[in-house]
């Protein structure tokens, strides 16, 4: 099995083909040959590239995930492969039938874990923590009394002026916000989908609306890094650097249980623990301690 790592951005007018298990690149200054077997994600961030046939076909049979941004750079859509995994038939049909408890067990891991890295982003900031620990404490399973809510009231107003909210469609902080989220909500799309499951059916989030319920539920214990990326950037436009700066961070290392990774590699271990555990093949909820290695 390979272990893709980097994640390619194009961001001007170029040629991209496919040649000897080579992605090659084609600009009018130059010409950049990158191994596919590197490549985890293809980022398309403008609509003056050209991309073959052959080579989106290529990238898909290595189930590289192939996101197109819009004339404004923001992703609008991206391409799955038919054949992630052999075992998908069987693996769907134990997500349909995943147990209720397993499923409760696993979305209060996560919103403790969501919660203890919001406080510890807020302590690493020198802003106020006050309260998280005590949120995170008092997560019941299937998180029955809506902490995460809670803690989100607490903690955006902390981190961005209390006057911000999430649904202010206005404030660019939310457009930084909203394309970093995108960018690895697609990240563990891909994930997933290499696992042989669907993105579709969730465990918290279950919106007939949402192509990626699942994603959804697995990437909030991430979402803190892209917060503190955002919070660094926040007076600053949604800019050609600034969105680099938000896709690079699937390359950052991080702590996760106890070693290093990158945050790319750190999203595969904890989904393929999260579908271990919900397919009873792991018997302990998993521990996801995830630090920023800063």
């Amino acid at each position: 099995m390979k272990m893709a790592f980097r994640t390619v951005v194009i961001t001007q007018h170029c040629k991209i083909n496919y040649q000897l298990n080579h992605l090659k690149v084609r600009t009018e200054d130059n010409i950049a040959q990158i191994p596919v077997n590197d490549i985890s994600v293809l980022l398309i961030a403008t609509t003056q590239a050209v991309i073959t046939g052959y080579c989106i076909a290529e990238l898909l049979k290595e189930n590289v995930k192939v996101i197109f941004c819009d004339d404004h750079g923001i992703p609008v859509g991206e391409i799955n492969g038919y054949f992630g995994n052999k075992l998908r038939n069987r693996c769907i049909a134990k997500q349909v039938h995943w147990d209720s408890k397993r499923t409760e067990s696993l979305w209060q891991l996560i919103v403790q874990r969501k919660i203890e890295n919001q406080g510890s982003l807020l302590s690493d900031l020198a802003l106020n923590d006050t309260g998280f620990a005590e949120l995170q404490a008092t997560v019941a399973p299937g998180d029955s009394h809506n902490r995460e809510a809670v803690a989100a009231k607490m903690y955006f107003p902390r981190l961005f002026g209390a006057t911000f909210t999430r649904q202010d469609g206005a404030n660019l902080i939310n457009a930084h916000l909203n394309y970093g989220y995108q960018i690895f909500m697609a990240a563990l799309a891909r994930e997933i989908h290499s696992a042989g499951y669907l993105t579709e059916i969730g465990i918290h989030h279950v919106s007939s609306e949402n192509e990626f319920n699942l994603a959804s539920d697995l990437m909030e214990i991430f979402r803190p890094l892209v917060d503190r990326q955002v919070y660094e950037q926040r007076d600053k436009p949604l800019e050609r650097e600034q969105k680099l700066a938000l896709v690079d961070l699937l390359n950052d290392v991080v702590r996760i249980n106890g070693h290093q990774s990158t945050v790319t590699n750190a999203m595969g271990e904890v989904t393929r623990q999260a579908l271990d555990y919900l397919s009873g093949k792991r018997v302990e909820l998993p521990e996801w301690v995830l630090k920023n290695e800063v």
